[in-house]
Order: structure tokens, then sequence, then C-alpha cells
């Protein structure tokens, strides 16, 4: 009998900033140009987009949001965060970073 594939969907949570924890190999790099816009950017705006996690806390997208959240002291925040309905495997969040 093939393994019954569960329906990946994907939903809301609160998490405190400093939980979050980077990945070390996020594939998207930000200059220190751009990392000065985005501190403007949520100093003015604060997050409009929220960031993505794996069930572990790990980053998936977000990155460079939640560095400069940590670099202006908002660590102790607490932020909405969208999560998967199951962990997903090395393989799928390398992919979902990529895409």
């Amino acid at each position: 009998m093939a393994k019954k594939e569960v329906m990946l969907t994907w939903h809301t949570e609160q998490r405190k900033v400093s939980d979050l924890v980077a990945t070390s190999y996020n594939p998207r790099k930000i200059s220190e140009a751009d990392k000065k816009e985005l501190t403007k950017s949520l100093q003015k705006f604060n997050l409009a987009e929220i960031p993505a996690t794996n069930t572990d806390n790990t980053i998936l997208a977000g990155h460079q949001r939640i560095a400069v959240l940590l670099a202006l002291g908002r660590g102790n925040e607490v932020i909405d965060v969208r999560v998967p309905n199951c962990k997903l495997t090395k393989a799928e969040a390398d992919e979902y970073m990529i895409r």
C-alpha cells in the first residue's frame, strides 16, 4: 500500500523573535545598503510581511527581517509567523527557501 501524502497547509502562529533560528545555509544574501533600507522600512512600516518557519522555529523565509529586528533590540517581541502543519524535511525546506 502506498504511503498516504498529507496535504501541506500553513497557518499563523505567534513566536518570540529571539526564539526563531536562522539556518546556516540561507540562499539569500543582503548588501549593507539593502540592510539599511530594510531597517528604515521596518522602523516605518513595522513587520508587514510575516516570516515563515518550520515547526521547530527554523526560519524558512524572513531571515533578513528577523536579523534586523534583533539588531534593533526587538528580540523579546512576539510576532506572527506562518508554520506548516507538518515539519518540512531538509530537502523540502531547502527547496522552499530557494523558490
